[in-house]
């Protein structure tokens, strides 16, 4: 019965060992994306035909698929949103990324078709709003749940303050 009992301490202590070395590998991983973060160097991540006007400003990009509910919502609030965000320097456009052309009658402003960007754009969710930089890079990515948060989301970028690289997730 001892011998039994030392085995599965032995055991036990092995396993405790492997998911430590695996949770230490996987802390390397995060730190490297962490570092790695969203450089403009990266081409995947670079959308130059969606660069904006100026360095301290931004593109703010709406993301939007003819399938979603919720894209009817965010569309709706857009226009306002889109006439505020131009009058503070910023680049503003809504993507649609299925190409359906529904959202053409929608005042939105500069429309742009999935198929038409210099590189696919994949996104697990919509709507969502992009945020790039004067080269085009991917700073954000962010999901809009409702005009309430599109409104959050964007209320940053209108103020006079210089524009920062937001810290939150990226996807591409």
């Amino acid at each position: 019965m001892q011998s039994v009992l030392v085995v599965l301490l032995v055991l036990a202590w092995a396993a405790i060992a492997f998911l430590t070395f695996g949770y230490a590998a996987l802390v390397g991983k995060v730190r490297a994306l962490e570092t790695r973060g969203s450089t403009s160097s990266d081409p995947s991540r670079r959308w130059p035909d969606l660069a904006a006007p100026a360095a301290a400003k931004r593109t703010l990009a709406l993301v939007v698929s003819s399938t979603c509910p919720t894209c009817e919502e965010a569309v709706a609030a857009w226009p306002a949103i889109r006439r505020a965000l131009s009058g503070a320097g910023h680049r503003t456009l809504l993507i649609d990324i299925d190409n359906s052309g529904r959202w053409k009658d929608a005042d939105a402003g500069e429309i742009r078709q999935g198929a038409e960007l210099s590189s696919p754009l994949l996104l697990a969710y919509q709507p969502a709003l992009l945020l790039l930089d004067a080269d085009g890079a991917l700073l954000a990515a962010e999901p809009v749940g409702s005009a309430e948060t599109l409104t959050a989301l964007t209320a940053e970028h209108l103020t006079s303050a210089p524009v920062t690289a937001p810290t939150t997730g990226v996807a591409s």
